[in-house]
């Protein structure tokens, strides 16, 4: 797994480069490798949903009525706001997402801060920390 990771992480640093096909193989394979069983044992939060397989590492904040699944993995040291959903998602370490947000087939790079509420966004790498949408460095795939 931490290979795997490792990998994706390297590909997506240069943002301005990348290939859409490359990032949803990546994505795909990851998720269908390494995702296969439900690790949310160690969370920080009240009653989150989650739709099998979820995968969570240490020391993760999930906010009120968060819906995670299916297909997710959440690095270490994360934090999910309140009424957040994620879908064949990969968050990475120390990652903060606001409230009211959905995320479905993204991934959002280490140390990133999506610091604002109500947005959709769809099969996307984000990265860099962001206040509002127009901010948000990323690249759709």
């Amino acid at each position: 797994m931490k290979k795997d990771l490792e990998k994706i992480e390297k590909y997506i640093s240069n943002i301005k480069k990348l290939d859409a096909s490359i990032i949803r193989d990546l994505l795909s394979s990851f998720l269908k490798n390494h995702v296969k069983r439900n690790r949310v044992e160690n969370y920080i939060g009240d009653y989150p949903t989650f739709i099998e397989p979820v995968y969570l590492e240490d020391n993760v904040k999930i906010g009120n009525d968060v819906l995670l699944g299916p297909n997710v993995y959440i690095g270490k040291n994360s934090e999910i706001g309140d009424y957040v959903e994620i879908s064949n998602a990969i968050v990475f370490d120390n990652v903060k997402i606001g409230e009211n947000l959905k995320l479905n087939h993204c991934i959002v790079a280490k140390n990133s801060s999506l610091n604002f509420k109500n947005i959709n966004l769809k099969n996307c790498v984000m990265m860099g920390q962001a206040t509002s949408e127009e901010n948000l460095k990323r690249i759709e795939f």
